[in-house]
C-alpha cells in the first residue's frame, strides 16, 4: 500500500499509468466498434450501364484514400436488393432505382443518398400505331402489342410492370418479353416486338444506340401528372424540343438512383 502511495506522486508512474488506460480503451474500442474496412465490394448493374460506368470512376477516386473497391455488375436493381440482403454475398453496398424496394420487405438496410435521375424510355416502331398517326401516347396503346420490360432481377421489369399495372393492363392484354437491353435493341431493329422500356440516365451508352434505328420514335408520356400520383416516387419532367435526338418535344417520367 506504502508502494502504491509513493508511486502516486511520481510523475513517471502517473504518465505510465495513464498511457496504459489509454491503451486499454483504444482496445476495447477496437474491438467493439472496428475501423472502416479497406476494402468494399459494390453491386451495379451492366457492364454498359451507367451504373457500372459510375462505380469505376468512384473506384478511381477511393484508391487515392487507399481504400479498395471492388465493382460487381449484375442484372440490376432487384439482383442488388437480393444481393444486400444476403449476408454471404460480400456486397455491402449497391445502386438502387428509388421507389423499387419495399421498406418492410427490407427494414436493415440504409439510403445513403440520392445520386441522378433515371428517365423512363419507351421506344417503339412508327409503323406499329399507323392506326394511331404513328404515335404512342398512353400505355393503353400496348394492349395486343409485343413489348420488351425489361430483364430479370432489373429495376425496369419492376417499374414497368408498376405502370402497366396502373394503367388497367395486366400481362394477358400484350406479348411480355423479358430481355436484356441490347437483345431488346435487335428484336426492335428487326421488327419482332413493336416497343422496348429502359429505365437509364440519359448519358447512358446504352440510349445511343436506339437514337440510331430508323422508324423508332420515343413516347411522350401524355398521362405522366396521372402517373405520379399513383406512383409517388416518380417524378414529371418535360424535355424541350431539340434538347435531345429527337425532333419533338417530350414528357418524361423520372425516378432517383439511389
Amino acid at each position: 500500500m506504502n508502494f502504491i502511495k509513493k508511486q502516486m506522486y511520481n510523475p513517471f508512474a502517473v504518465a505510465l499509468g495513464f498511457c496504459g488506460l489509454l491503451i486499454f480503451i483504444f482496445g476495447i474500442l477496437w474491438i467493439l466498434v472496428p475501423p472502416p474496412p479497406k476494402s468494399i465490394e459494390l453491386a451495379t448493374g451492366f457492364p454498359t450501364g451507367l451504373y457500372y460506368q459510375f462505380a469505376e470512376r468512384l473506384k478511381t477516386e477511393l484508391a487515392k484514400d487507399g481504400v479498395g473497391l471492388d465493382v460487381r455488375a449484375t442484372g440490376g436493381t432487384i439482383d442488388n436488393l437480393a444481393l444486400l440482403s444476403d449476408p454471404k454475398s460480400g456486397v455491402n453496398f449497391a445502386m438502387i432505382q428509388g421507389g423499387v424496394a419495399d421498406v418492410s420487405k427490407y427494414p436493415q438496410l440504409v439510403s445513403i443518398a440520392g445520386m441522378f435521375y433515371e428517365p423512363i424510355w419507351v421506344w417503339y416502331r412508327e409503323s406499329t400505331f399507323k392506326s394511331d398517326g404513328g404515335r404512342l401516347q398512353v400505355l393503353g396503346q400496348l394492349k395486343g402489342k409485343r413489348v420488351a420490360i425489361g430483364n430479370e432481377g432489373s429495376g425496369t421489369l419492376a417499374l414497368s410492370t408498376a405502370l402497366l399495372k396502373a394503367s388497367g393492363i395486366s400481362e394477358s392484354d400484350f406479348s411480355p418479353e423479358k430481355l436484356k437491353p441490347d437483345a431488346a435493341i435487335d428484336q426492335l431493329k428487326s421488327g419482332k416486338i413493336d416497343a422496348v422500356f429502359i429505365v437509364a440516365a440519359a448519358e447512358a451508352p446504352i440510349l445511343q444506340k436506339f437514337y440510331s434505328i430508323p422508324e423508332i420514335r420515343l413516347m411522350s408520356f401524355d398521362q405522366g401528372d396521372a402517373y405520379t400520383r399513383n406512383l409517388p416516387y416518380l417524378s414529371k419532367v418535360s424535355v424541350p424540343r431539340g434538347l435531345l435526338s429527337s425532333v419533338f418535344s417530350m414528357t418524361f417520367l423520372s425516378k432517383i438512383s439511389q
